[in-house]
């Protein structure tokens, strides 16, 4: 008898230590985002006083807040699916069986929707990759288009686990259902 439920601890040890390193990859990259914010902000406003100050804006002011929130945009979808607060019908009541046949095919959807972002995101970081941006030090622009197919990855890994019911919210009480 014991013999039997081995299998099953081990399973759901399993998903608790995959969810657990999920977690902790989605914190780093949630500190990460915030890092973004704060750096897009400081060149945003070092780019309008020297502007105003000395008439003068530098070159890769630009180029370096875009690249920035390309990023900070798409870990941003990507949180979002994670805590549930995408566009949702939340006045139209269901009953309980049928909620969970919605969950279950919204998160079917979610997973087609980032194989989709991990597929052409692919795809167009691969033929970002002859060009660069000359203000970052010649950076590859597959590092900026990098972003998409990250957060794609991300999404298919939240979407998987919510279709098996593993609650991966970092942040209760956000709306979301």
């Amino acid at each position: 008898m014991a013999d039997s439920k081995e299998p099953a601890q081990i399973q759901k040890n399993g998903v608790k230590w995959i969810s657990s390193l999920l977690l902790s990859i989605d914190k780093a990259f949630e500190e990460l985002s915030k890092i973004m914010l704060l750096i897009m902000i400081v060149i945003v406003c070092f780019q309008v006083f020297v502007r105003k100050l000395f008439s003068y804006t530098p070159t890769w002011s630009l180029d370096i807040t875009i690249f920035l929130l390309i990023w900070f945009s798409f870990l941003g979808i990507a949180m979002g699916f994670r805590e549930r607060i995408h566009l949702a019908f939340t006045s139209i009541q269901f009953s309980e069986k049928s909620n969970f046949y919605i969950e279950k095919l919204i998160s079917i959807f979610e997973i087609v929707f980032s194989l989709i972002l991990i597929v052409y995101g692919t795809k167009l970081m691969i033929n970002d990759f002859g060009q660069t941006i000359p203000t970052m030090g010649n950076l590859p622009i597959a590092y900026r288009t990098l972003a998409i197919p990250v957060s794609g990855v991300l999404i298919l890994f939240y979407g998987i686990f919510q279709f098996f019911g593993v609650d991966l919210k970092r942040h209760k009480g956000l709306g979301g259902h």
